[in-house]
């Protein structure tokens, strides 16, 4: 078991590219990126994260019926932004955290919707997050961005057997594969993961127990990272699941943790007794 987690770590450290790239290079050539400079007619926007970022790309899109792309700007991790005021209704997008340049760029608001982030290829050192707002005239808005990435922390762990588990692991099932970059709800998956060997980051799926699972409760202090998945428990349904497996009386045991649905921007903390 420890050496396929090693080869684990091995295989994950070889960085794949990301989704947003992918997606980005098939939609239409857009203007060119109009960059966005400080002025006595500018609005200020202040950017709501729950997490720190080292860039952020902002697209400002016309909220006309064709929503077209009226400017891009990549800025470092400054969380108030000058954009100029301009004139009508406008939509703007934040992306934190793009692991590539937005070489060709999405020509309306629709082609932005539609852009998808691989599970496969996030990092939960600096995940991405993404969010809009509308922009409609005075001189503040606020624009509030989400990682798709939802923290499943293991608190506290013990089992209900005389015997401890041995040799334990915690892996996610069912875990959503991708999502797009600006949906806030609906996540029901059509493609879900269960192993961890295609991620650059294995350990956001899969980790060992420091420890044997007694019958005394121990802090494990494991966080795991899943994408939202709304899915139910039970037939029709594939939410992401915990699975807990070891050695008990030197047999093979497999524990398994419905965790039900899982929205963007969850966070859980599970206090785990296995039972017998």
């Amino acid at each position: 078991m420890s050496q396929r987690f090693e080869n684990l770590q091995r295989n994950g450290a070889c960085a794949l590219i990301t989704a947003v790239t992918v997606l980005i290079c098939g939609c239409t050539q857009a203007p060119a990126p109009q960059r966005n400079n400080p002025g006595t007619d500018s609005l200020v926007l202040h950017i709501n994260s729950p997490l720190p970022y080292a860039h952020l790309d902002l697209f400002i899109f016309e909220d006309t019926l064709s929503r077209a792309l009226a400017s891009h700007s990549r800025t470092g991790s400054a969380t108030t932004l000058h954009i100029p005021a301009g004139g009508g209704y406008k939509l703007a997008v934040a992306v934190a955290n793009a692991r590539a340049e937005f070489h060709t760029l999405p020509a309306s608001f629709e082609i932005m919707e539609k852009i998808t982030m691989e599970y496969a290829d996030e990092d939960p050192s600096a995940p991405l997050m993404a969010g809009y707002c509308p922009l409609q005239g005075g001189r503040t808005a606020e624009l509030s961005i989400l990682p798709l990435l939802c923290p499943i922390t293991i608190g506290k762990i013990s089992i209900e057997e005389h015997a401890p588990l041995e040799d334990a692991v915690v892996q996610l099932e069912n875990v959503n594969a991708r999502g797009e970059i600006l949906r806030a709800d609906g996540f029901h998956p059509a493609v879900t993961l269960d192993s961890p060997e295609s991620l650059r980051h294995p350990l956001m799926m899969l980790q060992v127990f420091p420890f044997d699972i007694g019958n005394h409760t121990q802090d494990a202090g494991i966080t795991l990272w899943c994408y939202p998945n709304e899915d139910e428990d039970g037939p029709g349904g594939r939410c992401t699941t915990l699975r807990i497996s070891g050695r008990l009386r030197g047999e093979t045991k497999e524990y398994r943790i419905p965790l039900g649905p899982i929205r963007r921007g969850t966070s859980r903390t599970l206090d785990i007794e296995l039972k017998k």
